[in-house]
């Protein structure tokens, strides 16, 4: 089971015990390491990076598209502010009906007819078609968030001509009448696009699982790719176990549910589970930043009672 945002300021706080997650991590044998979150799947499917991690295609694929052989880049709707001086980007993700994507990128594309066209396959998600991979290195907006941008643009021979780009989108967003809107209403803006991820599509190398339940497009794209089984995420770990198959290994995605549902949902039962041998091995992969504890537990590691339970924060150090 995968959690990228575990460790969040509001798991490790003081006033959530997560007793079920704290036994397995304390029973269990831990691995600490640092990677980002599309790090780990790229590498666990044993897929390569190329200039960045090539999240567009996978991800487009996952939402329907063909990137066929096509480079591919993000070209995410965001909200920039001028704050100390300079740009920001906001840490939330906006709120994005279909029809404003549709609006939104239908203008960007007349503006850039020729040029770029963008593809909103979800709201939050736009991607754009390039003839070929430009020379730059660019950065997921996950790190930003919340932070200054001037160190995180597109960098490297070719990244002049993506902000250039990007400043030429700014000024058509601006004064959009979706933006308008948006602002009567008092949501954020739509002002710019953050170019990243991009690259090719290239089958895994690897099929290190039997399924894939997530709604993490990132995973769902590598699985399809691989030729890999993908679902949804069920509601909670009794509803998975109750629908996987006796045999095979599964991975589970989980986006940021609240410590509370977190412990009901997902670690009692699976604990239980483990306990009663209904399952042989649970292996946790728990993620904060760019930090990743990975946890194996088998059910003989349930006996050893003297490694005892710690509090989460315990394990961020």
């Amino acid at each position: 089971m995968f959690i990228p945002d575990f460790f969040s300021s509001a798991n490790v706080s003081p006033a959530n015990r997560l007793a079920a997650a704290e036994t397995l991590i304390a029973r269990g044998r831990r691995t600490q390491r640092t990677a980002s979150h599309d790090a780990w799947l790229f590498e666990r499917f044993g897929a390569r990076r190329q200039r960045d991690w090539p999240v567009a295609p996978f991800t487009l694929l996952a939402d329907g598209g063909t990137p066929e052989g096509h480079f591919w880049m993000r070209a995410d709707p965001v909200h920039l502010s001028v704050g100390a001086g300079s740009l920001g980007l906001a840490d939330a993700e906006l709120e994005i009906s279909s029809p404003e994507a549709e609006a939104l990128t239908g203008s960007l594309n007349r503006h850039f007819s020729g040029v770029l066209a963008f593809n909103p396959l979800r709201p939050q998600r736009w991607y754009v078609s390039l003839p070929e991979a430009p020379d730059v290195d660019t950065t997921p907006p996950s790190v930003v968030l919340g932070g200054a941008i001037a160190n995180a643009l597109p960098s490297g021979a070719g990244a002049m001509r993506l902000r250039a780009l990007m400043n030429e989108a700014q000024m058509l967003l601006h004064q959009h009448p979706v933006n308008t809107e948006r602002e009567a209403r008092g949501t954020l803006a739509v002002n710019s696009v953050w170019f990243w991820g991009g690259g090719t599509l290239a089958a895994p190398e690897a099929r290190p699982f039997s399924m894939v339940l997530a709604e993490d497009a990132l995973a769902r794209g590598l699985a399809r790719s691989a030729g890999i089984a993908e679902r949804s995420l069920p509601a909670g770990a009794e509803a998975m176990l109750s629908d996987l198959p006796p045999q095979g290994r599964a991975l589970a995605v989980l986006g940021s549910p609240q410590a509370a549902s977190l412990e009901r949902d997902w670690f009692e039962p699976l604990l239980a589970a483990l306990e009663r041998g209904r399952i042989g091995m649970l292996s946790l992969v728990l993620g904060g930043g760019n930090s990743m504890l990975e946890v194996e537990t088998v059910r003989s590691d349930l006996r050893y009672f003297w490694r005892a339970r710690k509090p989460l924060r315990s394990y961020l150090a």
